[in-house]
């Protein structure tokens, strides 16, 4: 009986036993915080989390329906926009999401700040983007950091500076 009492005692005194009972250890908290830490609804639909879908279901819309909302109190600027360049966007794609402005128009004012960052996710020249459906710039060369809206009224973007050229 001594013999197998001395013999675990000479087992744990030797490192690699040591650092496997570690490892072991480390695993079981492990494999426990991940069971604790998964969702109940985790795996209703697949992969994914069946609480998901009603989490989005219930959350705020930000965005209006469309051009046709804006154009009720913006019919000239809704207008003249669809005639131009800028003809196919909804209006949101450079204003932000409008639903709280058309909701309450006195008390949400929609502003675009018409800089480089916000005409430049369309117009910015890429290396794999083509100049030809949509014209492309040199941002930093080709405003020297005045404001886009300074030379060009963005719903139609070529009316001022003498019209378009090509």
């Amino acid at each position: 009986m001594a013999g197998r009492t001395q013999g675990r005692a000479n087992l744990l005194q030797k490192p690699v036993f040591r650092v496997g009972l570690i490892l072991i250890g480390v695993l079981v908290l492990f494999v426990i915080a991940q069971q604790l830490s998964i969702p109940k609804s985790f795996g209703q639909y697949g992969y994914f989390r069946g609480d998901n879908v009603s989490e989005w279901a219930s959350q705020e819309g930000n965005y209006a329906s469309g051009n046709q909302v804006c154009e009720k109190c913006h019919q000239v600027v809704v207008q003249g926009l669809s005639q131009g360049e800028h003809g196919g966007l909804d209006c949101q794609s450079c204003h932000g999401p409008a639903l709280k402005h058309v909701q309450k128009p006195a008390a949400s004012k929609l502003k675009v700040a018409g800089t480089a960052e916000v005409c430049g996710i369309c117009h910015r020249k890429l290396a794999g983007r083509s100049g030809e459906q949509i014209r492309t710039i040199e941002l930093g060369i080709h405003n020297g950091g005045v404001a886009c809206i300074r030379c060009h009224n963005a719903h139609q973007p070529w009316a001022q500076l003498g019209g378009r050229t090509s």
